[in-house]
């Protein structure tokens, strides 16, 4: 799942760089207007206008007991807020990208805790995998 503003700026990289969409991966967009036009691709979009709850349960259905995975810091906000997550992976490199939006700006302390289950370190990148405590 991703948001409008992401989905966007995939396209953008899609149409300058070539890239193809893995087929594996039906994406949902989350969105409050669904573009006029989407590209063809082996899945198609869905668009969802009704919230993150319905996006969640949407993304669940057609994962087919896989996991749903989240695009952005507004997504992991929002499905945070809602009590909608069971863990946070983060794949942190060291790049600086100037701006955006603080992934852990959600609310207030308290909100939601977070429980660190593994930490893997590699050349170049570590990967953090957090347990929501519920």
């Amino acid at each position: 799942m991703r948001s409008r503003d992401l989905w966007e700026a995939y396209l953008r990289r899609v149409q300058c760089l070539g890239w193809k969409r893995p087929d594996a991966i039906a994406p949902f967009v989350v969105t409050h207007s669904p573009p006029d036009r989407v590209p063809d691709g082996p899945l198609p979009y869905t668009f969802v206008t009704d919230g993150i709850e319905s996006a969640v349960e949407q993304a669940t259905g057609a994962a087919a007991g896989r996991d749903v995975v989240l695009m952005g810091a507004s997504m992991v906000q929002q499905c945070l807020r809602a009590g909608l997550l069971d863990e946070v992976i983060i794949n942190l490199v060291p790049a600086l990208l100037g701006d955006g939006v603080r992934l852990f700006e959600a609310g207030s302390p308290g909100d939601y805790e977070l429980a660190i289950d593994s930490v893997i370190t590699a050349p170049g990148v570590t990967h953090l995998t957090y347990r929501v405590v519920r």
